[in-house]
């Protein structure tokens, strides 16, 4: 066969602005070049845009503590979902971020922009612990030690927190950048957009790189992935590093958004809440961490809001969070039974339906 360059008067086929032949051509800053893309793109930042100046105070609080576990999710969903790594100790990491941020902001009084990124630190030693044990350990195994940890660290924070002879929790100030301090949940809307807005663009392309290729081999064929020469052992343990460094800077985040950092926030509901996202959303997907997200911080704001428009009274308004715990668990049963790939599957076909239609591709066999 010729293999040579093609004529100046050849043929070539169209550009298919789906299909990439180069890295620099898949970046995630390109992803938004289809027109169906660029139009939803478009709309969703003018949605994203004008919400915080239309909705009351109580809508921006909402659509900000989503902000804050579409961010938790997305860390645990890449080591959970992309390198098929269990981890339970997810709150105690969220954890090590509010205490680093009392401990940094309170008694040294470090500013937002040294506390984060020491935050980071902090949650890649952690990391590095919490991976140490992968090396050997595999699944529940691995998920246990992971449990152990997280009931050390709690211990340490209660430990820190008596102490300290803060009763209630240790009260942070409101983070000052610059000359402008987060003050309102409008401030703090665009603040913690932007950085989820860079978590999931660092997620993203950290998928496309090596180490993201390499988890996502590890996660499917473990065997396969030593025998072609993948370090197994090292990928694992940056999985643990990367994930909880995010996880340890969005507890900071949170501390500064309630300013309040107390042991009572971290118990393992809070991990069960999160791994229920990326299990709703959709493992190994960064769109299913922000569906999932949505879905469940959302879901106890409107099982309030149904709970007093009926007037419902009761056992389900005294029992009101065991309530809600149940109906976690319902509905992670639910999408394990009826669709395990999560809302982004769902997502998908209704996009691919609507994409397709009003053609027909069913089988000719099949047509009478």
């Amino acid at each position: 066969m010729f293999r040579g360059k093609p004529n100046k008067g050849s043929i070539r086929a169209p550009k298919s602005p789906y299909l990439k032949t180069s890295y620099s051509e898949d970046l995630s800053m390109r992803a938004f070049d289809t027109p169906f893309r660029k139009k939803w793109m478009m709309i969703g930042i003018f949605i994203l845009t004008i919400f915080p100046f239309v909705a009351n105070d109580y809508l921006i609080h909402i659509a900000n503590m989503i902000a804050i576990a579409s961010m938790g999710a997305l860390a645990l969903n890449l080591l959970c979902g992309n390198a098929g790594l269990l981890s339970l100790g997810h709150a105690a990491f969220l954890g090590s971020g509010a205490f680093t941020t009392a401990i940094m902001a309170v008694k040294f009084g470090m500013p937002i922009w040294v506390v984060l990124p020491t935050a980071a630190f902090v949650g890649a030693i952690l990391g590095l612990v919490a991976g140490l044990p992968a090396l050997r350990l595999e699944s529940l195994y691995l998920g246990i030690s992971t449990l152990a940890l997280h009931y050390i660290l709690l211990f340490a924070f209660a430990e820190y927190q008596y102490l300290g002879n803060y009763s209630y929790g240790i009260s942070i100030k409101e983070p000052q950048i610059g000359g402008f301090i987060l003050s309102n949940n409008i401030s703090w809307y665009f603040f913690l957009y932007l950085m989820l807005l860079a978590v999931a663009l660092f997620i993203t392309n950290l998928l496309r790189s090596r180490p993201g290729r390499a988890w996502i081999a590890i996660r499917n064929r473990k065997i396969a992935a030593e025998v072609i020469g993948i370090n197994v052992g090292y990928y694992k343990v940056l999985a643990f590093v990367v994930s909880t460094s995010i996880t340890v800077m969005v507890g900071s985040l949170y501390a500064y958004y309630t300013n309040v950092a107390s042991d009572a926030e971290y118990s393992f509901l809070l991990t069960a809440r999160y791994l229920a996202m990326i299990i709703v959303g959709g493992l190994g997907s960064i769109l299913g961490s922000l569906m999932g997200a949505f879905l469940i911080t959302l879901l106890p704001y409107v099982l309030m809001y149904f709970v007093d428009f009926f007037k419902v009274s009761g056992v389900v308004k005294e029992y009101f969070f065991a309530v809600q715990s149940g109906l976690f668990g319902i509905i992670i049963i639910l999408f394990l039974l009826v669709e395990p790939l999560g809302m982004v599957e769902i997502w998908r076909r209704i996009r691919d339906y609507f994409l397709l239609w009003p053609y027909d591709y069913k089988s000719l066999a099949t047509k009478k």
